[in-house]
């Protein structure tokens, strides 16, 4: 039984490393700004709280805005993470299509 990759399924990962590089792009830097977010929305709460270190970084924790935040941390890490596997999927079809090919010329090299 021979391995192959079909040519149309080589031509579909490239096509979708090119055509999804901006938005993949674009959900890493928003996966960035939300973690900014959720780091200033921490520290502004922890300031305003009141008591000890350990009673403002519960308080902290637990503000509605920094809960807000997380979520919208999360969401952006699913969104980048979802691109990062996309991309990683057609890397590896590449990467296989190519070493089958490889393995295709020196089959040829060796017949001959």
């Amino acid at each position: 039984m021979r391995f192959t990759i079909r040519d149309e399924t080589v031509h579909a990962a490239f096509d979708m490393l090119e055509s999804h590089a901006q938005p993949a792009a674009a959900a890493r830097a928003m996966r960035e700004r939300r973690e900014d977010e959720r780091r200033a929305a921490k520290a502004r709460a922890f300031l305003e709280a009141a008591g000890s270190v350990a009673e403002r970084e519960s308080k902290a924790v637990l503000s509605e805005e920094y809960q807000l935040a997380c979520e919208r941390f999360y969401a952006a890490v699913e969104t980048d993470e979802e691109y990062r596997n996309q991309r990683s999927k057609c890397e590896a079809v590449i990467e296989a299509w190519r070493t089958v090919q490889s393995n295709y010329r020196a089959m040829g090299k060796v017949a001959a």
